[in-house]
């Protein structure tokens, strides 16, 4: 390439925030854009602050408010996402004018959102990721990145592109990078870690480690994953390595479930409140929908039901409409829905 890639990041929430940060630390010249004001406003007065366990700085960032993404008068060759899947598709066609002809969309989220954003801008101008790092976003301008960087894992997409080499650099400067050839099993892989860990643990109120912990919890989660890792069969996605984990450890373990949220567990410190949490507590809208709702629906298109994806589902309705509040003590209703759901014949 004749010239360096003109960059930019849409939507840096928690994860996105801290990528972003790695990435402008490492020298990335990029621009950046997030949707919510109070957190781009913060970010260009203070600088974005990030908590680790054992440091705090601050990283000056360049970043806009996403209205005037409308500025932009060069088109861009790298677009980083790092959206809430249910926000694809208005990101999307949102992002669509400002990509370059032969620019590619790098689509930093874990849910299965590859065909959405393929059907927008074409699948030869997407490049799917799957990401392993837990931060907090609750103040604007503020993060707690849980995740240490030795820890961040990313699996890209490998695909012929002209910026796939260019990609995985950037990228490296945040975590550990792999290029996989089959990134839809990997994704699927992902969301079996996400059905039993977001949801789950967050309608309980608690951190993942303490989740696990709590009496009968992990059996109940289990479950969910032994559910999803069949839907997974049926549709034709095979096991993967995931989280910095082998193909022998993958392929050789006779509780695939249960290595995955342990591996998880282990990769986040004691206090970390996942996504879904972090989304009861602010009292917006989750991705339960997307990630145990997409399970059920998979689920159907096979034939098949998913009763124990469906109790979180109804769970967590539950607590939006305040019918339950976030308390250890779900765990219990939790039980009785995928207890009267494995009754069903």
């Amino acid at each position: 390439m004749d010239k360096s890639p003109n960059i930019c990041f849409v939507s840096i929430g928690a994860n996105g925030s801290a990528i972003t940060a790695d990435m402008i630390a490492a020298g990335i010249e990029m621009s950046c854009f997030d949707p919510w004001p109070s957190h781009v406003e913060s970010i260009q007065k203070e600088g974005l602050l990030i908590k680790l366990p054992d440091e705090h700085k601050i990283q000056s960032i360049p970043i806009y408010h996403l209205c005037q993404l409308a500025e932009s008068s060069h088109p861009f060759d790298i677009i980083f996402m790092a959206s809430k899947s249910y926000d694809t598709k208005w990101i999307v066609e949102l992002i669509k004018p400002h990509l370059a002809v032969d620019g590619i969309l790098v689509s930093l989220q874990n849910g299965m959102t590859t065909n959405d954003i393929a059907q927008i801008i074409t699948e030869e101008r997407v490049l799917s990721c799957v990401v392993e790092l837990s931060c907090e976003l609750f103040i604007p301008g503020q993060i707690q990145r849980n995740t240490p960087k030795n820890k961040t894992w990313f699996a890209i997409e490998n695909k012929n592109t002209l910026y796939l080499d260019t990609i995985f650099r950037i990228l490296g400067n945040a975590g550990t990078v792999v290029k996989v050839d089959d990134i839809q099993s990997a994704k699927w892989m992902k969301l079996l870690v996400n059905s039993m860990s977001l949801g789950p643990f967050a309608i309980l109120g608690r951190p993942v480690q303490e989740g696990l912990r709590t009496k009968g919890m992990r059996d109940l989660i289990l479950k969910i994953g032994e559910e999803t890792q069949k839907i997974g069969d049926l549709l034709g996605f095979s096991p993967f390595p995931i989280m910095g984990l082998s193909e022998q450890e993958i392929n050789t373990t006779n509780d695939l479930p249960a290595l995955l949220i342990d591996t998880l567990a282990g990769h986040v410190g004691p206090a970390a409140q996942d996504c879904i949490l972090q989304d009861f507590i602010r009292g917006r809208r989750t991705e339960i929908e997307t990630i145990n709702g997409f399970i059920v629906e998979k689920a159907k298109e096979a034939g098949i039901e998913a009763p124990y994806n469906e109790a979180i589902i109804e769970i967590g309705k539950k607590i939006k409409e305040k019918e339950l509040s976030l308390d250890i003590n779900n765990v219990q209703h939790l039980a009785s829905l995928m207890n009267k759901s494995s009754l069903i014949p």
